[in-house]
């Protein structure tokens, strides 16, 4: 999606010049397609641009604080990411909100380019001309070794959350983290602590659905993040991260983080309620004893959600392992029965033959469990067997 022209004249006209910053034109100079499209404007005033862009589509000024405006043009679906230039004095307090943000038409380019967290991502286009402002060449130069360097030595202080990012963009990628900027992410990690937990999810999840896990792990340890926000994972299950699946984020995380319950999870990243479940049957089934045998495995699946089950089919799949699908399968070919559903005998039959309240649920797990233990799923043998019990 482009500036529509009528725009882009609009702000010339007014005295601005539109750069496309940000990860799209790092995405260019690596040969890869990006859909964003953040953009920067120099020499206008935050209230001047929002006034204008209002006279060619809808203007939501939810970044104020931060000198940004999503417009969506006349016609358009899309919002595009239109910005001041701001320069960001310091990040203090719990979570890391406190910034300083100053504004102004006065603010140039390159010290909006200084603001930024890593060279890489510090390059802009002149949107007219095409036209790469890199400084120094910096930005360029790091794609080409293949590196993340940090442009500020107070970077991280400012904003903590730029480890977990350099991380993150190392796994993307499959850069390394600069000596120098390495050694920066240790003296500072102990900051991490203070950065709200769902800006934590953001980056896990990128890290893993558009990265080469194994490279994040890596760096999570050595840099020693992983042991700042998780003490008591053990990242001990034999697995190989880059062969889950990319929808098997839930999996991801209980298997990196095992040692932790999946509510720590939950409150540490704001995990949906969806995704902690999830989490918390793979945790379950990696500490079941006797998940191998057939009643183990009912037993699991009996209280697990279907994301949890799909996500501990991710996990043994990534181990070579036969999935659940594929015993629940092996079992009903062989007329065993894999849940109450599937049983001969269902509770209004139990009711007929006189058996009341919670006597029908307990009857109900013991022929599931004959039924799975001997084979016979038939119904005259089931009730055979509520009359024995009953005689």
């Amino acid at each position: 999606m482009a500036l529509p022209t009528d725009v882009r004249s609009a702000i010339i006209d007014k005295g601005g010049k539109i750069y496309q910053v940000g990860g799209a034109v790092r995405d260019e100079m690596l040969g890869k397609v990006s859909k964003d499209l953040d953009l920067l404007v120099v020499g206008i005033e935050l209230k001047d641009l929002a006034t204008l862009l209002t006279r060619f589509g809808k203007t939501n000024l939810v970044g104020k604080a931060f000198g940004i405006i999503k417009f969506v043009p006349d016609g358009a679906t899309e919002e595009i990411d239109i910005s001041v230039p701001r320069i960001d004095s310091k990040s203090t307090g719990k979570g890391h909100k406190d910034f300083e943000v100053r504004l102004g038409k006065g603010i140039t380019l390159k010290q909006d380019q200084l603001r930024r967290d890593f060279w890489m991502n510090a390059m802009a286009r002149d949107v007219e001309t095409g036209e790469i402002h890199d400084i120094e060449g910096k930005g360029q130069t790091d794609i080409d070794n293949k590196q993340i360097r940090v442009i500020g030595i107070r970077a991280f202080r400012e904003d903590p959350l730029r480890m977990l990012r350099a991380v993150q963009f190392a796994a993307r990628f499959e850069f390394t983290i600069e000596p120098k900027t390495m050694d920066q992410i240790k003296s500072s990690v102990n900051l991490i602590k203070t950065v709200s937990p769902e800006r934590f999810q953001e980056e896990f999840r990128k890290m893993f659905e558009k990265g080469t896990p194994s490279v994040g792990v890596a760096l999570l340890k050595e840099t020693g993040i992983l042991k700042k926000l998780f003490p008591k994972a053990r990242d001990a299950f034999p697995m190989e991260y880059d062969k889950l699946d990319k929808k098997g984020f839930p999996a991801f995380l209980a298997v990196l983080l095992r040692g932790h319950k999946s509510k720590d999870i939950q409150s540490a990243m704001k995990l949906s309620n969806e995704d902690t479940n999830a989490v918390s049957d793979v945790l379950k089934y990696m500490a079941m004893r006797d998940v191998d045998s057939d009643l183990g495995l009912i037993r699991f699946i009996k209280s697990a959600s279907k994301r949890g089950v799909e996500n501990v089919n991710y996990v043994l799949k990534a181990q070579r392992k036969i999935d659940i699908d594929y015993r629940l399968n092996s079992l009903r070919r062989v007329g065993k029965p894999t849940s109450l559903k599937e049983l001969g005998l269902s509770g209004r039959d139990l009711i007929k033959m006189g058996i009341r309240g919670r006597a029908v649920g307990e009857t109900l797990d013991k022929l599931l469990q004959y039924a799975v233990e001997t084979g016979k799923n038939d119904r005259k043998d089931l009730i055979a067997v509520v009359k024995g019990q009953n005689a």
